[in-house]
């Protein structure tokens, strides 16, 4: 669930212990991932010093072709000099671009200095300067598309918005954060920031874009651009900022912190578009542990399922656990008829790594106007999606889940003593079936009607889940991440480090028996400081991060997945 994906975008990364802050293409972000990534092998000669900073990838094209010239980047030695520089150019390379935000240079170098090049005490790294190729589930492409205004008929919620707009129920949105606006209209209850941010706005503009998908009043277009359940509550739970990168530890402590807060603000649902690709059991996986037992305890979880096809075997984790409802795609070809509905191509679909087939139903997911977060990353980067002033076209199955989480709050107002068993079944019990929907497409074509119908006649229909068995959370947090990492400054020594193993984005052990343990009814996760009526700050475990600088590996929202880079593939539909 991407408001939008794809084209070459930009990010801004502080660069710790060096004060700056600028922007940095899609390539070059990349690359500073690279350039944090672990120890590198060694070079063809043996020597562990010059091996150890070389990308493995571009050591094997200067054994393979040592007549050839090489693209790499060149990260300087801190405090950075000039020498590095002249030294490419003794050895007949040529400096192309000054990248100060990482303390390097890219260039073009003969292979055979290489070796010279890495042993130099003036270089510090030396890693491949790829070329980023698309995936074939770019969404940008649709950011010039007509808006979509044939959704609500196509889903029937025409037939039943008269009587039913989610009041009364609460959904909460554990994303990037939700920037107040008219079309929220007071019913905003909660901003909660696990961030560094601490102040729960949506500065990467994704989590806003969901906000209003699920319960916008349309206030400032005169109602045209309403979500599906307008009268609706939300609680925003922030995970991301910026840059849209985060961590799967912290977006379990979110969840823990919707759990625990589900009485005080009567949290029904929880949309939930964050996914890694990861292969790790469900049986066994923390996150898919987490998101049972915000399950368990009556919340209903809304699960994207990925921008990652048309491959099939491509779902995200945690919408590859068998019990959340986990939302596809579908493209309605820019009409209301359902007939001609097919899944959207970049709608991630197939077998999950435990055998269960995903995803559940699909929803509309193309050109879908929601509230705008000017100023935001995504805005900034795809001006062709902005509707106006207020809004902005989303494509994704981000957007196709906020639509299923909105009539879900229908359907809890309809019949509040709904389980998420029932209302998983009966969603899928009033799915539109379609041929076209075989393929990807899971029970159907979400039917707003059809599902409020179900909700309120539920004793014919069978409880969803029956016979399966949960997670223990017994795996590990690193299998959980996938590819998909962050970077932190945890210990303030002015370099970034990328959070693996088994520690937490703090830096704090992770130990799955203790972790698995805990009280789920209470927020023992959180430590929660009221700043005014309805919002809330958390110092998470009680620790403060306003000294520590993210960055990410992959750019969140831009469906990068399968670009190569040198000998590292990068998947990057975190947020899809």
């Amino acid at each position: 669930m991407t408001v939008v994906e794809g084209t070459r975008t930009a990010t801004r990364v502080a660069w710790p212990g060096r004060g700056l802050k600028a922007t940095l293409s899609m390539g070059l972000a990349l690359t500073l991932a690279a350039l944090l990534a672990g120890a590198f092998e060694p070079l063809p000669d043996g020597s562990a010093q010059v091996g150890a900073k070389v990308d493995p990838g571009v050591a094997r094209v200067a054994e393979l072709a040592p007549d050839s010239t090489l693209r790499v980047i060149v990260r300087e030695t801190d405090p950075p000099t000039d020498s590095a520089e002249r030294l490419v150019t003794d050895l007949g390379g040529t400096v192309t671009h000054e990248l100060p935000i990482i303390g390097a240079f890219s260039a073009h170098v003969p292979a055979s200095a290489l070796p010279e090049l890495a042993g130099s005490d003036s270089v510090g790294l030396v890693w491949g300067d790829g070329r980023i190729r698309m995936s074939g589930s770019n969404t940008s492409a649709y950011d010039s598309a007509a808006p979509n205004t044939a959704w609500r008929q196509s889903i029937r919620l025409t037939q039943v918005e008269g009587n039913y707009n989610g009041a009364g129920v609460t959904v909460a949105i554990l994303d990037t954060g939700v920037t107040p606006t008219a079309d929220l209209d007071g019913r905003l209850l909660a901003r909660v920031d696990l961030t560094p941010d601490h102040d729960g706005w949506d500065r990467y503009g994704h989590g806003a874009h969901m906000a209003g998908i699920i319960s916008g009043n349309g206030a400032m277009s005169g109602g045209q651009w309403r979500g599906v359940a307008p009268g609706a509550n939300l609680v925003s739970v922030k995970v991301a900022g910026t840059d849209g990168s985060t961590d799967v530890s912290v977006v379990i402590a979110g969840m823990q912190w919707v759990l625990a807060s589900r009485y005080q603000y009567n949290i029904r649902v929880l949309n939930l578009a964050f996914g890694t690709d990861s292969g790790q059991s469900y049986s066994i996986d923390p996150l898919n542990y987490a998101v049972e037992q915000v399950w368990f305890s009556g919340i209903l979880v809304v699960a994207s399922a990925g921008n990652r096809g048309p491959d099939a075997n491509t779902i995200n984790k945690p919408g590859d656990d068998p019990f959340v409802v986990t939302v596809g795609a579908a493209d309605l070809r820019g009409t209301s008829e359902r007939w001609d509905d097919v899944v959207a191509p970049f709608s991630s679909w197939g077998l999950t790594p435990d055998g269960f087939a995903k995803p559940d139903l699909v929803a509309p997911g193309i050109t879908i106007v929601s509230t705008r977060a000017p100023g935001s990353t995504v805005d900034s980067l795809h001006p062709a999606a902005r509707l106006g002033d207020y809004y902005f076209k989303g494509t994704g199955t981000s957007q196709a889940a906020a639509i299923v989480s909105g009539v879900a709050a229908l359907m809890f107002q309809a019949n509040p003593w709904l389980t998420p068993d029932l209302a998983k079944a009966a969603l899928l019990h009033s799915a539109y079936k379609l041929p076209n929907y075989r393929t990807g497409g899971g029970a159907g074509l979400v039917d707003a009607s059809g599902a409020v119908q179900a909700a309120r006649n539920w004793g014919g229909i069978a409880p969803a889940n029956v016979g399966l068995v949960p997670s223990t959370g017994m795996g590990s947090l690193e299998a959980s991440r996938g590819s998909f990492h962050v970077y932190t400054d945890a210990n303030g020594d002015g370099m970034w480090e990328p959070v693996v193993g088994e520690i937490d984005v703090l830096g704090q052990p992770w130990t799955s028996i203790s972790w698995s343990a805990l009280s789920w009814s209470t927020s023992v996760w959180c430590s929660l400081t009221s700043v005014s009526p309805g919002w809330e700050s958390i110092s998470w475990s009680a620790t403060s991060w306003s000294g520590t600088t993210w960055s990410a590996t992959s750019w969140s929202a831009t469906s990068w997945s399968a670009t190569s880079w040198s000998a590292t593939t990068w998947s990057a539909d975190v947020w899809s």
